[in-house]
């Protein structure tokens, strides 16, 4: 993967940030399609005042997609952190790209399960794609920190 692409990790950052905000696109998409309409006056009171125009079904669903943009803003800043950290010390930038892939295929992997989960199987795995994405970031420091350089 990196030798064909030797600036993935550095790649990974917008992607990563676009799937930050995915599950905010999504949101709107359900809502205007229920609706009809999107307030961008006050886009994050939205969902409030048209939430007794949504179906139960419909209203979880948007609720999750903004719990999943949540969480992507939460994450994001520690996986730029492990990236730049470990590009910064000198890690090899094979090892950063496969831990900056992993991270973005399991980011994407929560924000669909987060956003059509309704069984506890989902919920389980959706922890789980969590904590790869963590698990990712966590190499990636641990590297930063144990590459000797001057």
């Amino acid at each position: 993967m990196t030798s064909a692409y030797p600036h993935f990790p550095l790649l990974s950052l917008p992607v990563a940030a676009g799937l930050a905000y995915a599950p905010h696109f999504i949101k709107t998409v359900i809502v205007l399609k229920a609706t009809g309409r999107w307030n961008n006056i006050n886009p994050r009171g939205q969902v409030d005042k048209i939430e007794t125009k949504l179906s139960p079904a419909t209203l979880a669903m948007v609720r999750r997609a903004e719990n999943a943009h949540n969480n992507g803003l939460e994450t994001l800043s520690v996986f730029y952190g492990s990236v730049l950290a470990a590009l910064h010390a000198g890690v090899p930038k094979d090892f950063v790209s496969y831990y900056a892939g992993l991270f973005l295929i399991s980011r994407g992997a929560y924000n669909v399960l987060y956003i059509l989960n309704t069984t506890p199987l989902a919920a389980g795995a959706r922890s789980s794609a969590w904590f790869v994405c963590m698990y990712s970031c966590l190499k990636m420091f641990l590297a930063a920190a144990a590459t000797k350089y001057y």
